[in-house]
């Protein structure tokens, strides 16, 4: 693995010849402050609150979903899935919490119901052929034949089904040696016939759905009581002894683990020492040291409050612990690679990333889901509040979920065409997962005016296990600097969609040398 280079006082971290971030431009103020939400409503104590309350939900969700359902473990992903859906919301102009702006959205869309039936009875592989997909097969069944024992009331033609399964792969199993093609697999076409639309699995689906609304009902009804409680006060057992937020620096020893560690109360949050240098750099470029050496200890205090709420949040919002070593996870937060975001700098004139943190930024000009803890940090406020943007040239990069999705493509739809007049390009990176709504809306008339390729396609192919991103958690403490740790070979394709209007196109043209060199950029490089 190509390692980072960071040496110089004052300036960014390098790999490959390119630093991990620039703020070397002057800030650019898109929207109003007017636009996003203050500080006012974000504390430390809230925040920490918030951390105890979101747990507390987390394990009540868990809890339901083993009770009620019989599931180990909440399905992969399921509880980022229904936050992000409440986040992609409008929230302009409407007190709601930050995190949990829409606290009832899972009994009025069928994400979360969705993600817990398709565990019934097991999330069917599609990419699986010979051996393993027969083991998957038989993992299926067995799952199967449990859920019958707990739907007593399941009908006859269920249950005889689940038999013919049985007799199915009884009868096949033995194909599991005979050398074939994927597309020629039987266990791989049955697994595909299990969770068709007719298929054995929305059968299943039929008579659990009842067992899922109720765990539904209390995720509602609890995210409901979450919110109200942080709309108040914080009670005054609930607030610390003391509200000052200390800090201790990264130590040099500690080479790639140096982590500043900030304490607020009995909680700590270990973040990389790479990131906590980026995130004072950032605070900076935004909220410059005061001149008057007697102002520098407040400045100094409230960064410390800043970055703890800014910090608490994000882990709050991931759900996992940077003080666990080998956390892992949090891919629907990744990045593209710094190499593609100078050459977009470079090419195509991008200043601003419209889905973006003030942890995984390449540029000081973002938008991001928190206003309210990242304005300090450089946010532009949400995207999906945003009502048009100036001309220019952005990057796009929005959470990996097809709701998050499709409500990207309709937004950046609704851009283009009120900017019909000016010069926008979007360049947006998307995951190659055909039949996806958002997808489908990219791929279709509504956005042929606005598409630009130079082969014909709607859009450009990184290829899975051919192209690289940063991890979504690359601010934890064991990560940072350690490239092994920031960095990860994305499993599957990447599109990459160029959305311009015709002003955009003639000052900023995707030519097949550009596409090319974007594929390149993207490319993982070889080991050392």
């Amino acid at each position: 693995m190509v390692p980072i280079k960071w040496g110089c006082e004052g300036t960014a971290p390098t790999r490959l010849g390119e630093a991990l971030w620039d703020f070397g431009a002057t800030p650019v103020h898109l929207v109003s402050p007017a636009q996003t939400s203050t500080l006012d409503e974000a504390t430390p104590a809230r925040e920490l609150r918030r951390a105890q309350l979101m747990q507390g939900l987390r394990a009540q969700y868990t809890e339901a979903c083993r009770k009620i359902m019989r599931l180990e473990k909440p399905p992969d992903d399921s509880v980022d899935r229904w936050l992000l859906e409440q986040l992609a919301q409008p929230r302009l102009g409407v007190h709601t919490d930050p995190l949990l702006p829409k606290p009832r959205i899972a009994s009025s869309s069928r994400v979360l119901l969705r993600e817990l039936l398709a565990e019934v009875p097991m999330r069917c592989p599609t990419r699986m052929y010979g051996a393993p997909a027969l083991e998957a097969l038989q993992r299926y069944l067995t799952s199967a034949e449990r859920w019958l024992t707990d739907l007593p009331q399941a009908p006859a033609e269920l249950r005889d089904a689940v038999a013919g399964l049985r007799r199915w792969i009884s009868e096949n199993e033995g194909e599991a040696r005979a050398r074939r093609k994927a597309e020629d697999c039987p266990f791989r076409g049955k697994l595909l016939e299990l969770r068709a639309d007719s298929g054995l699995s929305s059968r299943f689906h039929v008579e659990v759905e009842p067992l899922a609304l109720k765990v539904i009902a209390i995720v509602d009804r609890e995210a409901e009581k979450v919110a109200m409680e942080l709309s108040s006060p914080v009670e005054p057992g609930n607030l610390p002894a003391s509200d000052e937020v200390t800090l201790e620096e990264p130590s040099a020893k500690e080479g790639l683990r140096a982590a500043a560690l900030l304490r607020y109360s009995a909680d700590q949050i270990r973040v990389s020492a790479l990131h906590y240098c980026k995130l004072r750099k950032l605070y900076e470029a935004h909220n410059p040291l005061p001149q008057d050496a007697a102002k520098v200890a407040q400045w100094e205090q409230t960064f410390r409050r800043r970055l703890y709420m800014l910090l608490r949040r994000y882990i709050t919002f991931i759900g996992l612990d940077p003080s666990e070593e080998g956390s892992c996870g949090g891919n629907m937060h990744a990045a593209a690679p710094e190499t593609v975001f100078s050459w977009l700098k470079t090419e195509f004139g991008v200043r601003c990333e419209l889905f973006a943190s003030p942890l995984n930024c390449y540029f000081q000009t973002f938008f991001s889901a928190f206003p309210d803890v990242d304005r300090p940090f450089g946010s532009q406020g949400s995207f999906f509040d945003l009502s048009a943007l100036p001309e220019g040239s952005y990057e796009v990069g929005p959470p990996y979920t097809e709701e998050v999705l499709e409500l990207t493509a309709r937004k950046l739809l609704s851009l283009l065409q009120s900017g019909a007049s000016v010069a926008l390009s979007f360049t947006l990176f998307v995951p190659d997962w055909p039949g996806a709504g958002g997808l489908n809306l990219l791929d279709g008339p509504e956005f042929a005016a606005y598409r630009r390729s130079q082969h014909g396609g709607a859009f450009v192919l990184a290829k899975g296990r051919d192209h690289h991103y940063v991890t979504g958690v690359q601010f934890f403490a064991d990560a940072g600097a350690d490239a092994a740790r920031r960095y990860y070979t994305v499993p599957h394709g990447t599109r990459v969609y160029v959305l311009q209007t015709d002003a955009g196109a003639a000052r900023w043209p995707l030519t097949e040398e550009r596409e090319r060199d974007l594929l390149d950029r993207l490319r993982s490089p070889p080991p050392m």
